[in-house]
């Protein structure tokens, strides 16, 4: 039975941390425990320990306590990590690299926790990579040639396709994803740049999907005349 779930996306990036302590109180908000649990999910950077403790040490006025997932390691134990995300308030995904990470959540064979959990209304806050990985899919170029671009499936659990804090290059990676999904054929695929200081709140609750900006105004953009093109930002 799918439950009504609230899934932050936020853009992120260098110099950010204050704009991310407003989002991650926001998020807060709805989890309704006096001291939440939070459970950090670091795969995309292979749960660093500097990065976790950065994270943890500018958020730790909120008041929430965090306990890291801990999945990238071949001794990392899955079950240690998925009884975490089952017993925490909110489930944090961090930054890094998107293509890694998803890996590691595929080799733990944690893809469908994640999506049981967020049928059953687990509130969930990505930052940078980990919004990506929240959404459906991602583009990777290997060896690093742009004629080479493929899409990999992410988790799917807000149902966008966004790029985080890419405003420097016009959102260069999100436009080759939208083109490669309309060559495959996706009609009426939109795209959403999260911005280094904003974000979206996807609220879904059954078949009902709504997106809301948070911090900026969100860019949009969608395929018309097979050309991926600006439309009206969310606000």
């Amino acid at each position: 039975m799918h439950q009504p779930q609230t899934v932050h996306l936020i853009g992120g990036g260098p110099g950010t941390l204050r704009a991310l302590r407003r989002h991650f109180r926001a998020a807060l908000e709805g989890v309704g425990t006096g001291r939440p649990l939070v459970a950090y999910v670091g795969a995309a950077s292979n749960d660093n320990r500097a990065f976790y403790t950065m994270i943890r040490g500018g958020l730790a006025l909120s008041g929430a306590r965090f306990r890291m997932a801990k999945m990238a390691s071949s001794r990392a134990s899955a079950a240690d990590a998925r009884a975490l995300l089952e017993e925490c308030d909110l489930v944090f995904v961090s930054g890094g690299d998107v293509d890694h990470g998803m890996r590691v959540l595929r080799d733990k064979d944690m893809v469908a926790t994640f999506r049981r959990l967020a049928r059953a209304g687990k509130p969930m806050f990505g930052i940078s990579a980990g919004s990506i990985m929240l959404a459906r899919e991602w583009v990777r170029f290997p060896d690093d040639d742009e004629a080479k671009a493929e899409l990999f499936p992410c988790l799917a659990i807000a149902p966008a396709y966004v790029d985080a804090h890419a405003e420097a290059d016009g959102w260069s990676e999100l436009r080759i994803l939208l083109g490669l999904l309309h060559r495959r054929g996706d009609r009426d695929v939109v795209g959403h740049g999260l911005t280094r200081a904003g974000g979206l709140r996807v609220t879904l609750d059954g078949d009902d999907v709504t997106m809301h900006a948070i911090g900026t105004p969100i860019p949009r953009f969608v395929v018309h005349r097979d050309q991926v093109v600006p439309a009206a930002a969310v606000r």
